[in-house]
Parts: C-alpha cells; sequence; structure tokens
C-alpha cells in the first residue's frame, strides 16, 4: 500500500498519524456527508523519505544542535528559521516522491487551483492546534509550483513560531514531521469562521463573515461583521457590524490580492438569515462528530457552503507566545504600520524628545525635579511599551522581504538579501561618520588632543562637536560631554574604519526584480521599499527611544547629585529619589548584597560554541561591558564582550576588532553593524559576560561561530 500519497476517501483512522490532524478530520466530516473539497494528503512519510533522500537530515540536526531552543531568544530563533528554509528551498525532491505526487494532480486536480496546507500530526487536536504557526498557500496553480510549495509548508515545520510552540508544549523538535493536504481551491463570494462555543461566553455560537476569501479575515486586514448565537437554538443575538466594508481578498494570476470591495456590497450584511442557521447547524453537528467545540473555516459559492477546516477550539494563554505570533505581519499590515510609524510615532517621540530638551533642570527646585522624574518616566514607558506594540512587528518587514527573496532567488547564502536593503542611512552610522570627522580633526592637530586632554574645547572643534553633541549625544549611554571627548580621543588613534563594501546591491536588485512577471513587478518593488525602511526603522527608532530614555536619566542624574549634598547614596531607586527629593526626613534603605544577587564567579571555559553572525578570525584583549560607563573604557583593537549591542552604543564600533554578543542572530543590530564595518562577530552566547574576563586574550572565529578564551 502507498503511504507517500492518500487520497482523502481512502483515508482511515490507521492514517490519522500520517496524514495529519487537518486531513484526518476533513475526512471525517466528509464520511458524515459535510461538503469538503476534493483533495489529498502529502503524508509524515514521505516527508520523513525526503529528508533522507536529500540528505536533509544531517543538516537540520546540526543547526538546531547548536543550542538550546530553551535559552534562544526571538531573534536567533528567525535566524535558525531563516537558515533550515534556505536549505528546504535548495533541497530537490527525490523522483519517486515527485511522481506520486504529479499522478495524483495529474488524475484530479491539473486544470484547478489548489490551496496547499500544513497538516502535522498533532495538528487540529484537543491540546495543540497549530493555529497560524505553519503556513498555507493559495491559488497554486500547475505541477511545479505545487511540488515547490509542498517544500515551503514542510519547510513551516521549522519556522521560528512552531519552534517555539513545541519547546512550550514540551514536545520534542527531533521528532517533529509534517504532512500537507493539497485541496481543489474554492472560490468563494464570501467566506469566514465559527466558533460553536463562544471562548468568551460558553451559551454562544459566534460567527465571522467577509466578502471574498478568508485570507484577509484570518490575517487581520479585513475587520468581519460577527453574528452571536444562542447555541440552544441558534437565534441571533447580536449582530456586530463591521465598521466599514471597503475590501475583500480574491484571486489573480499568481496568488491573491487585497481589493477594492464593490459599492453594492458595502452596505450590504455578507451572510442572509438562511445563511447563518446553516453555518449555526453545520457547526453544531461538527462539534456532535468530534464530541468537542469546533473552531471551522467555510466558505460559500453558488449558495453552496463548503468546509475548508475544523479543529477543537483551543485558546493561546501564554501572552508571551501570543506576543511573539502576532509579530508576524502581512504584506497590507506591515503597509499600514509603517505609515502609522513614519508618520505619526517617530514625529511625535521626536516631538516629546524636543519638549523634554527645552527644560533647564538647574532651575528647578528638589520638590519639581521630583515631578520631572515622574513625567519622564511616563514618557519614557509609554515610548517603551510603543516600541515593543508597534516598532518589533515592523522588523519583520526585513524578514518577510527575506523569506520572498529567498523563495524566488534560492541563494546559497540564506543572508544574501541583506544587501539589497542596507542603501538606508541608518543614524546609528550617521552619528559614527561625525565621530570620526571629529576624530579626524585629532589626529591632524596635536594641540588639539591635548586641549582636549586638559578639559578645554574651543573653535570650529568645540562648534562641531556641539552640534553633534545635539544631535547624538542624549542617550541611555552618554551622561556626559566628558564621556564623548575621552571617546573621541580613544578613535584618533585609531585609524578610520571604513564601511564594508558589500555585494552590487543594484545588481542584486535587478536580477530580485526581474524573477518576477512585469504585472507583479511593482509589487515586488513595493516590498523591497517596505524591507529597507523595516532595516532603517529597525536601527532608527532605538536611537528615538534612547533620546528619551536619555533625559529621563538626566533627571534621576540630577536629582541624585542634590541628594548627594545630603549625604544619601547613590545607589538608589529612582522611586527612592522621588521621595528623598520631596521628603527631606526620608532616608532610603541600603541594598545589601546578597549571595542570591551577588555577582557569578567566572566560569574556567576554554571554547564556546555561538552562532556565526559576521565572517572572519580575529584576536584580541577582551573588554567586558558589564556597566554603561564601560563603553568609555574600550581601547582600540579590543574584542567587545557583551550583552547585546543596540543603536546607541554603536559609537564603539569602529573601535573593536571583533564583536560577541549573548543575545544572537544575523539579523540583530550587533550582526548588522559587525557586517557593515568587516568585524568578525559570534552571537547567541548566554553566559559570555559571565565566562569571559576583561583582559582575557580571545580569538573570534565569525565563520564557525566558536569563541576561544586564553586566560592570564
Amino acid at each position: 500500500m502507498n503511504t507517500l500519497i492518500i487520497p482523502m476517501e481512502n483515508i482511515t483512522e490507521e492514517d490519522k498519524e500520517n496524514v495529519g490532524g487537518k486531513a484526518y478530520s476533513l475526512s471525517r466530516l466528509r464520511k458524515k456527508g459535510f461538503n469538503v473539497p476534493k483533495y489529498f494528503s502529502v503524508t509524515a512519510d514521505a516527508y520523513r523519505k525526503f529528508l533522507k533522500d536529500s540528505g536533509l537530515e544531517g543538516q537540520i540536526l546540526l543547526e538546531i544542535s547548536r543550542k538550546d531552543f530553551g535559552k534562544m531568544r526571538w531573534e536567533e530563533m528567525w535566524d535558525t528559521s531563516l537558515r533550515l528554509k534556505n536549505l528546504f528551498i535548495g533541497a530537490s525532491i527525490s523522483n519517486e516522491i515527485e511522481n506520486e505526487i504529479i499522478s495524483e494532480i495529474a488524475m484530479k486536480y491539473y486544470q484547478f487551483p489548489v490551496v496547499i496546507r500544513s497538516s502535522a500530526p498533532g495538528e487540529d487536536s484537543v491540546n495543540t492546534s497549530f493555529a497560524g504557526i505553519h503556513e498555507s498557500y493559495v491559488n497554486v496553480r500547475g505541477i511545479d509550483p505545487i511540488l515547490e510549495h509542498v517544500k515551503l509548508v514542510w519547510a513551516s515545520l521549522w519556522s521560528d513560531s512552531a519552534i517555539l510552540y513545541r519547546e512550550e508544549l514540551g514536545l520534542d523538535i527531533r521528532q517533529s514531521s509534517m504532512a500537507v493536504l493539497v485541496q481543489e481551491l474554492v472560490e468563494g463570494e464570501k467566506s469566514g469562521i465559527v466558533f460553536s462555543k463562544d471562548p468568551n461566553n460558553e451559551s454562544h455560537l459566534t460567527i465571522e463573515a467577509v466578502y471574498g476569501l478568508n485570507e484577509g479575515l484570518v490575517s487581520g486586514d479585513i475587520e468581519p461583521d460577527r453574528w452571536i448565537l444562542d447555541r440552544k437554538n441558534g437565534e441571533i443575538v447580536q449582530h456586530i457590524v463591521a465598521s466599514d466594508r471597503e475590501k475583500s481578498v480574491r484571486l489573480n494570476e499568481s496568488g491573491t490580492s487585497l481589493e477594492k470591495l464593490p459599492a453594492a456590497f458595502s452596505d450590504k450584511e455578507p451572510l442572509n438569515d438562511d445563511e447563518i442557521r446553516r453555518i449555526y447547524e453545520m457547526a453544531m453537528f461538527s462539534e456532535k462528530v468530534f464530541d468537542s467545540p469546533q473552531d471551522m473555516e467555510w466558505t460559500i459559492r453558488d449558495n453552496e457552503i463548503f468546509l475548508l477546516q475544523s479543529r477543537p477550539i483551543t485558546t493561546l494563554d501564554d501572552k508571551e507566545k501570543s506576543w511573539y505570533i502576532s509579530l508576524k505581519r502581512t504584506f497590507e499590515n506591515l503597509k499600514a504600520l509603517r505609515m502609522k510609524i513614519e508618520n505619526v510615532l517617530i514625529p511625535k517621540m521626536i516631538s516629546d524628545s524636543g519638549s523634554m530638551s527645552q527644560l533647564d533642570l538647574q532651575d528647578l527646585n528638589d520638590i519639581e525635579i521630583a515631578d520631572v522624574i515622574i513625567f519622564r518616566r511616563s514618557i519614557f514607558q509609554k515610548w517603551d511599551a510603543t516600541y515593543t506594540k508597534e516598532f518589533i512587528p515592523f522588523a519583520h518587514g526585513m524578514r518577510f522581504f527575506g523569506d520572498v527573496y529567498n523563495e524566488k532567488m534560492k541563494p546559497s547564502d540564506p543572508y544574501e538579501f541583506m544587501d539589497l536593503l542596507t542603501n538606508s542611512d541608518l543614524l546609528s552610522l550617521q552619528r559614527n561618520k561625525q565621530l570620526n570627522l571629529l576624530a579626524e580633526m585629532v589626529r591632524k592637530d596635536n594641540s588639539l588632543r591635548k586641549r582636549i586632554d586638559s578639559g578645554s574645547i574651543e573653535g570650529e572643534f568645540a562648534n562641531i562637536f556641539e552640534d553633534f553633541m545635539e544631535l547624538f549625544g542624549r542617550s541611555s549611554y552618554i551622561e556626559d560631554k566628558t564621556q564623548m571627548l575621552k571617546l573621541i580621543l580613544e578613535l584618533s588613534s585609531h585609524p578610520e574604519t571604513e564601511v564594508a563594501n558589500s555585494k552590487d546591491s543594484q545588481a542584486l536588485t535587478k536580477d530580485f526584480l526581474y524573477k518576477f512577471d512585469p504585472k507583479e513587478r511593482s509589487y515586488a518593488s513595493e516590498l523591497l521599499d517596505i524591507g529597507r525602511a523595516s532595516y532603517k526603522l529597525r536601527d532608527d527608532d532605538n536611537i528615538y527611544l534612547g533620546n528619551i530614555e536619555g533625559y529621563y536619566l538626566d533627571s534621576v542624574k540630577e536629582g541624585k547629585q542634590r541628594l548627594l549634598k545630603r549625604n544619601i547614596e547613590q545607589n538608589i531607586s529612582d522611586d527612592d529619589v522621588i521621595k528623598a527629593l520631596r521628603d527631606l526626613n526620608y532616608v532610603p534603605k541600603k541594598e545589601v548584597l546578597t549571595q542570591e544577587n551577588a555577582l557569578p564567579e567566572r566560569f574556567m571555559v576554554r571554547q564556546i560554541q555561538g552562532q556565526p553572525a559576521s565572517k572572519g578570525l580575529v584576536s584580541g584583549i577582551a573588554r567586558v561591558i558589564e556597566e554603561k560607563d564601560d563603553l568609555f573604557n574600550v581601547r582600540s583593537g579590543e574584542i567587545l564582550i557583551c550583552d547585546a549591542i543596540d543603536p546607541n552604543m554603536t559609537f564603539v564600533a569602529p573601535l573593536v576588532s571583533g564583536i560577541v554578543e549573548r543575545r544572537g542572530g544575523m539579523l540583530i543590530h550587533g550582526a548588522i553593524i559587525a557586517r557593515k564595518y568587516g568585524i568578525p562577530c559570534v552571537t547567541g552566547i548566554t553566559d559570555a559576560i559571565d565566562i569571559i574576563n576583561t583582559g582575557d586574550e580571545v580569538t573570534v572565529d565569525g565563520y564557525l561561530g566558536i569563541v576561544m578564551i586564553q586566560r592570564k
């Protein structure tokens, strides 16, 4: 019996693990009389055979063994996922599997567009829904595109969100497998979902509907009409009308697109009473079949309801996981988010920062300083939350572009797409150019060096320096002008670091755009533009946020200096600063250093493995960054060891010869800057600042992701 391909009519209970939850559920419902579009399963056996035939089995094991997933941050998961997905894109399906799929397509699906969905074992079960975790592809036509998209669904088993979900469920990632459901596409006039039991009210059933395909509803790009029904009798309890009915998802030549809804439908509800009644009955019957409440997807064409999938209702209780999954955005959502960030959020951040710069703290009394600390902290906390909610998700634009680029271009280097994004003039690099200009003035004028050493600056240098501090001298890392002058002196003793030349981005851009049909080229160009904006904003938004945090910390510093006159120690919390400024009799308690919060002992480790982030091999003396003041002790040629390089500390990059970071991934800021300057970099070493001491001789291997330590 063939176990690589199983048509829907041949699926039995014994095939459940082989065809996966989605395909098995639809098979059961079809046998109960539900109207299910025809489909076949490319089984988990086929997936496992593909891994063995292609040699991917060993390569995947190597990648997932680099580091414990439980210790990875989301940037590292993005990175690992990108490399794994590229392995699938570059691999070939064996003739045996390919012939089985082609044979099934030729018999029943050759003239039809299809939907290609994941159907992993365990997916759509009571305990593990995997809703929104794996990929689905709509309107795929032709044998070669179907084969290619089957591989992409297989690859989605190793998406960052899928890795995270399995990790949190305690599933063994090494035992994961993937079946794929290839289903005839039904282009409905209206589509939606139904929860047979509303998660928020168990006496209700909920229906959501939109015009066109379901894609816009699921992605959140289109607001649905919503009906709340009484589960007992199907009577409508409430109809929540969509705020607008302006768009719908329709098929185009190579996929789907978000299009303007004809005016005749904008004032008309997607569903009539008869359709609502039939969907209610379908949902309640499905619940009886599975003996559990169901989350179902359906579409209506020519008054006929087609059931597309049905799974048990589960909820995402974990807020971190829910937030993480929300990072993945659609193209339309990214466009809207970009407009909001560029036209509303960043101008408001600049405005808030500018208003704080107008205030002279020296003119205020102690109580007024306390009020300023409270106010500035609230502003910083507001923008810090906005950064998490709005700015971090927009970073997905860079990765979204990378996915499309890799699928189209199939490069051997999964990060080649970054060379198309680096045209953006990052604020952090503009700052470094200005620093190098100041350093060059010192290189050419030894008397200027002596004056700076003595604390006296004047003339052209002083004017340029003041302009620099006005633009870039405010962040959580920079406390005063003396620190920056110290850094400039160190830079001046070091040859100017040139930004490394990347590949010919114009040629890469042209090759990418011409991979698309002329009708799709404008989409490809817009997608590239989104990627570049995402790349730039991922850096610049940290600079703007750092400015706001800098003003907040300025007010705290002013408060502490005033308290120092009352012999109150500086190592106190901000809340203690506020209380002491307001109350002359308040004395903060000293922090007692206990065994629990004592600094960790250094480990006597000689070699550590991380993620290769920027190519090259270099040896040098380690400079461990544990406090922000350590940045200004960096000397030319040292190896920077830190938690992470954010854009507010990039000014040290031209000095160092290598970088080692606790956070990991090729797409984090430190890795991007390292590649910009051609500095070897290894990321994702969790205990880097605990294992390595300042003064250790360190070798950084950016090719293999290895750091070697020689102790003094």
